[in-house]
Formats: C-alpha cells, sequence, structure tokens
C-alpha cells in the first residue's frame, strides 16, 4: 500500500512533536530562532492568509468532458503498467540480493526523475496559458495528463514496495528510503483536490465546473467551488529551489520547529482560531516540510522550501458561510435589493433580499461578462475570483429586474 504522511500532533506552540516522513522515528523540538521573514503569504484580521502569486491574471474557464484528456490519460496509465510490468520481470530474473537492489534503485531513480519531469511540465504549462500561447482547453488537458501521470508514479511505488516487503532476500536501503520520500516530495505538489475534480470532468465522470485560474510566469492558483466550500490551491515556484543548503538545518533549532515557526508567521490568525490537526511533516532528507491545521473557517495545508524557507504551495479548503465578506456594489430597484459581497480569500456572494426586511427573494441571477453568460434561479450565488467585467442582474418573477457591475 502507498505509504500515507505521518501526522503527529503539535502538543503545544512551545513543544513540538514531530515526524519524519519515511524515517519511522519522532523527536521533540523547542521553538527557537526565527529563520525569516514569509513571503507571499497575505495577512488577513479576520480570516486565513493566502499564498498570492505576483502579477496574476484572473480568468474564470469551464471544464467539461474532453475526449482527447480521456486518451491522453489512457495512455499514462498504459506506460505505466508496462513499466510495472517490466519491475516485477526485472526484479524476478535478478539472481542475488544486489542485483534486486539495483533493479529498485533504478526504478526509483526513474520515477523520481518523472516526477520532476512532471513539476517542470506544469509549469511550463501554466506559464504558456499565461503568454496566452495554450487556450484553458489545452491547459486543463494537461494539467489532468499531468495528475494521472503522478498518480501512476504512485501506484508503481506501492507495487515496489509490495514486492519488496515481499522478498526474503532484499529489503529498501537508506538510499532508497530516501529517494521515496524525495518522490513524495515532488508529487505533492500535482495532486490538488482542483486538479482532482478538473480531471474527473474531463474525464465526464463529473458534471462541468467552473474553474478560477489566477496565472503569472512565477506561479498559479486554481479555485473552485464545490458545494458549501470554497477550494483553492496555489503554487509559487520561484520559492522552491533544486539546489542549495537547507536553511532550516541551520541553528540549534529542529528544522521542523523553525518551519512551525514560518507557518506562524505566515498565517497567524489561522494559528490563533486553531480548532485541531496541527501537525508538521518532513519528507525524509528533502527540504519539504509540511504544516497542516484546522482553523474555525476551514482547513489548511502548507508546504515550505528549506532552502528559501518559504511557502511555495498551499492547499485550502474553506467553508463559504464561515468567511467574512464585505460589501463592494449594490443596487435597489423597487425593493429588491442587489448585493455583492466580497471575501478576503478570493470568493463573491450575490444575494437578491427584500430592502426593507432583509429577507431573501427568489430571482434569476445572471452574470455577464466578456465572454460568457451564467444565470442561477435562488437569493445567492457565488462567485469565482476574476479580472473581467461582469454585470450580475436580478430578475423576480412579477418582472422586478436590479443590476450592477463590478470589476476593472
Amino acid at each position: 500500500m502507498r505509504r500515507p504522511p505521518s501526522i503527529v500532533t503539535l502538543l503545544s506552540t512551545l513543544l513540538v512533536v514531530v515526524a519524519i516522513f519515511g524515517a519511522g522515528s519522532a523527536l521533540a523540538a523547542t521553538a527557537g530562532d526565527d529563520p525569516g521573514t514569509p513571503h507571499a503569504v497575505t495577512t488577513e484580521n479576520d480570516t486565513v492568509g493566502r499564498l498570492t502569486v505576483p502579477d496574476g491574471a484572473a480568468t474564470g474557464e469551464s471544464a467539461t468532458a474532453d475526449l482527447s484528456s480521456a486518451l491522453s490519460g489512457q495512455q499514462e496509465r498504459l506506460q505505466s503498467t508496462l513499466q510495472t510490468g517490466q519491475f516485477r520481470s526485472a526484479f524476478e530474473s535478478a539472481r542475488n540480493e544486489s542485483a534486486k537492489s539495483a533493479v529498485i534503485d533504478a526504478t526509483l531513480d526513474r520515477l523520481e526523475a518523472r516526477a520532476m519531469t512532471l513539476r517542470d511540465q506544469r509549469q511550463t504549462a501554466i506559464q504558456s496559458f499565461t503568454r496566452d500561447e495554450m487556450t484553458s482547453s489545452e491547459l486543463f488537458r494537461e494539467l489532468a495528463r499531468i495528475r494521472i501521470a503522478s498518480e501512476e508514479i504512485n501506484q508503481q511505488v506501492a507495487v515496489l514496495e509490495t514486492v519488496v516487503q515481499e522478498s526474503s532476500v532484499v529489503s529498501l536501503s537508506d538510499d532508497a528510503t530516501a529517494t521515496l520520500a524525495a518522490i513524495d516530495g515532488e508529487v505533492i505538489t500535482l495532486q490538488g483536490p482542483i486538479t482532482a475534480r478538473l480531471t474527473a470532468s474531463l474525464r465526464g465522470i463529473a458534471p462541468p465546473r467552473s474553474i478560477g485560474v489566477i496565472s503569472s510566469e512565477s506561479g498559479a492558483v486554481l479555485t473552485a467551488i464545490d458545494g458549501g466550500t470554497f477550494l483553492r490551491e496555489a503554487t509559487l515556484w520561484s520559492e522552491r529551489l533544486d539546489s542549495g543548503a537547507n536553511q532550516f538545518e541551520q541553528g540549534d533549532t529542529a528544522p521542523l520547529s523553525r518551519a512551525y515557526q514560518q507557518v506562524q508567521g505566515a498565517y497567524p490568525w489561522a494559528v490563533e482560531n486553531l480548532v485541531s490537526g496541527l501537525s508538521v511533516t518532513g519528507f525524509g532528507e528533502s527540504t519539504v516540510y509540511a504544516v497542516e491545521l484546522t482553523h474555525s473557517h476551514g482547513d489548511l495545508q502548507t508546504y515550505l522550501d528549506g532552502r528559501t524557507t518559504n511557502v511555495f504551495y498551499e492547499v485550502q479548503q474553506l467553508q463559504l458561510s464561515s468567511l467574512p465578506t464585505g460589501t463592494v456594489a449594490a443596487n435597489t430597484t423597487d425593493g429588491v435589493l442587489l448585493e455583492v459581497n466580497a471575501t478576503a480569500v478570493g470568493p463573491s456572494a450575490v444575494t437578491v433580499r427584500n430592502a426593507t426586511t432583509g429577507k431573501r427573494v427568489i430571482a434569476e441571477i445572471t452574470v455577464e461578462t466578456a465572454t460568457r453568460n451564467r444565470s442561477t434561479i435562488g437569493s445567492r450565488l457565488w462567485l469565482l475570483e476574476t479580472d473581467e467585467t461582469r454585470t450580475i442582474t436580478a430578475r423576480r418573477p412579477d418582472g422586478t429586474t436590479v443590476a450592477v457591475t463590478v470589476g476593472s
């Protein structure tokens, strides 16, 4: 079976019990010197902060069933099946422990290189989309292919571990275990919750889904609304380096404690409003560190690179009903009030109410942009963040109509 992350609860902000992913041991550490100032994470007074992308352009796109995406995913699965068979054959035919270990090492090296290639391909695709060299449909197909390919890496690793566990001749070496942890650290950014939903929509096993995209040369943010939950995954690859010293290992304070200190500085509201599940996780000898927690507005998973000491990847799942909002546009016609209330983390709520009583009223809400129209029947609609100018219209069954325009 695929190894789950080692999650160990933080007993307090001063005494931290942490687990090294893949190392099978725990240690206690005391918080000490602050390794630096958190970078690119906003600080909010009344909700969780968020990892931002400098100079990002925000658009809203739709992911729908796509035959070519399904075929591309099937090709990735077929290739993985062939490689798994090749590994089994090579391992079984190896005559001794040394030969079997060589097969294991070669397979893990190949999978690690593949994971790094996928990470680079994801970055290239998003940069191409930012430069208008790739359409949203092409971007989504590539993101789905990369996710499926990364899942196949997980599957091949699971097979390798099972084969080794069943062997009486060989076991995983320390180097092999370190490579496994490095692979885990590579694929983690390729398998967020939004790419999972995007992939399902492209395969036709889930309905079409609106996806928000904020992209730039240095990173990307993907957003989606799933029922009453706002999903957000952000990557800032400029804050992850492939070489250099692990700054979290410098000094007397344990690396995982230093990573936690960075998160305390980057997300002070989330730490102060902690509910449960606070954990710090390392990935073997890699420089990747994960901090997860549940706060009063939802869940935060954030990943730091010890070489930069900064957050480079973040996943948030927030309850829309808990997020504070502020009115950014409003208009009243014949006693019908249409309001647009924005949150600090991205989405905006459109509500239609009786201007006198404040009670919600049923209306058809239509959102018109330069590229699309969207309508819903109800009294509340959540919209993803975009740079587009949007005209929002609410029409009651009696014909009363009220509209506002938001955006640049």
